[in-house]
């Protein structure tokens, strides 16, 4: 009924409330993670960073609702301008939730954070970020160097089999391997005739028709909308031990969440 309430909007030209509409569904659908109280102390009153975001999946009513619990929370987005987040200002501009003083805002690409000292963070915070990242070992390594001892990152993943991906194979291990040593850079559009023969346009409203996407797509430097690679919970697991990070547990979270909780090695 939800989906074909969309699709009325959608073939009608509105697509601000198709969105609207995805946004809603999703969140009715989406229950909160099992995971958070039993690993609750590693975030209360503790110091973290996101990168990307900030996110509804972290914030009060989200799956994973961490921001209430942390002590302070920086920032990293590559741009000044950002499709998700609109205009971004460095500096203590990062508004995470209303009860919680703003954390520090960088600028920067994920994979190159040079800005950023070492072992500075208690966790690392990111969802539906990674898979917008040309090389993402390199961004797991970035973030495990920001990371003290013992330190956690949670990522959130989108599952393919349950979004616009449905249709592409999922990546492999050693296709990130291979992209990791050959030092690939944002700029990348290997991907792209894959992506413009499979993207299910009828689960992404916000994309246009194929000549909107395809355009959009060729600048993906600019606005990072392409989804690189394709996950499902087994490469999310592999692709986070390789980086270095032993798991502690893995959850999936309808409607299209792939949600992982780790440490630091």
């Amino acid at each position: 009924m939800i989906r074909r309430a969309i699709h009325i909007l959608q073939s009608r030209g509105i697509r601000s409330l198709a969105r609207a509409a995805i946004v809603r569904a999703r969140s009715l659908l989406a229950k909160p993670s099992s995971l958070l109280p039993i690993y609750q102390d590693r975030f209360i009153g503790k110091s973290g960073i996101e990168i990307g975001g900030p996110s509804q999946a972290f914030s009060r009513r989200g799956v994973f609702p961490v921001y209430p619990m942390v002590g302070t929370l920086d920032n990293c987005n590559f741009s000044a301008s950002t499709v998700w987040e609109g205009t971004l200002q460095q500096g203590k501009t990062f508004v995470f939730d209303p009860a919680k003083p703003a954390g520090q805002q960088y600028l920067a690409e994920t994979t190159t954070l040079n800005e950023l000292p070492s072992e500075t963070y208690d966790f690392v915070l990111s969802s539906h970020m990674l898979e917008h990242t040309a090389n993402p070992i390199l961004a797991l390594l970035e973030w495990k160097r920001l990371l003290a001892d013992g330190g956690t990152l949670v990522l959130l993943l989108p599952d393919r089999h349950h979004t616009f991906d449905h249709r592409r194979p999922v990546t492999t291990l050693s296709h990130l391997i291979d992209d990791f040593n050959a030092g690939m850079g944002e700029d990348d559009l290997t991907h792209l005739p894959e992506i413009l023969a499979l993207h299910d346009l009828e689960r992404d409203p916000d994309a246009g028709d194929m000549e909107a996407f395809k355009a959009r797509s060729l600048r993906n430097v600019e606005n990072r909308c392409l989804h690189h690679h394709v996950f499902d919970t087994s490469l999310a697991r592999e692709l986070v031990e390789h980086g270095g990070f032993k798991i502690h547990a893995v959850e999936e979270i309808g409607p299209h969440h792939i949600l992982l909780l780790a440490q630091k090695r």
